[in-house]
């Protein structure tokens, strides 16, 4: 799924809420299916001991709107093994048929480059279509010949006021790009809409959420903004 031609801004949601304590949000999600980038399934910071029915059946939902589901799956910056995050890899695929991966604390440093390289390449082989690494911060270009989409900020609103952007980026197409910004006061939702563009990123979640976990259910108003 790519951003198209008009240049909207297309929604990256961390889904990290259970169909069934939040299934209206589920169901919004499937309504508004074209305006979204990515749905990130997190069953339990992994894909869990067994699979989940009600997370199976959410995410068949979905494929059958056409959104791309990606497994998350947590790599410590590099220091995961191989083998660990593959496995997860694989449950996810298998027991969710998810058509992506969502690498999370992925590091941004050069050394790291190959070990993720790595990753992502045996990610595609057991049959993920789409490959994200969310780094939180813009890491060196190499990473951006290995992943077709890029999390190059997840932080508060304050931070995100300041953030640059490094000029490799901006020679890049915007949709391979996308942020994460929560605890974003209400009356400058509107402005961060606004900077996704200078910042140059084609896919984002929004949200006035802050707290431990600010991906614990969906915004207000978040597709009736990605519309306007």
């Amino acid at each position: 799924m790519t951003v198209p031609v008009d240049g909207r801004v297309r929604a990256v949601v961390p889904a990290y809420f259970h169909p069934a304590v939040d299934p209206d949000a589920w169901d919004r999600l499937v309504r508004c299916a074209p305006m979204l980038r990515l749905v990130v399934l997190n069953v339990a910071d992994g894909p869990g001991e067994r699979p989940d029915p009600m997370f199976v059946d959410a995410v068949r939902r979905l494929r059958q709107a056409g959104v791309v589901v990606a497994g998350y799956v947590d790599t410590e910056y590099g220091r995961r093994r191989t083998d660990d995050a593959l496995a997860d890899v694989e449950r996810y695929l298998e027991w969710y048929t998810v058509t992506g991966v969502f690498f999370d604390q992925v590091s941004s440093v050069a050394e790291h480059v190959g070990y993720y390289a790595a990753l992502g390449e045996w990610a595609r082989g057991f049959g993920a279509r789409v490959v994200a690494f969310n780094h939180g911060t813009h890491p060196v270009e190499a990473y951006a010949e290995h992943a077709d989409l890029l999390g190059t900020f997840e932080g508060p609103w304050g931070a995100y006021v300041d953030v640059g952007v490094p000029r490799w980026v901006r020679a890049r197409p915007a949709e391979q790009f996308y942020h994460l910004v929560y605890a974003v006061p209400p009356d400058h939702l509107g402005d961060a809409y606004a900077l996704l563009a200078l910042r140059h990123a084609g896919g984002a979640y929004i949200t006035g959420l802050g707290g431990p976990n600010p991906w614990a259910r969906l915004p207000d108003g978040l597709f009736e903004r990605l519309a306007s």
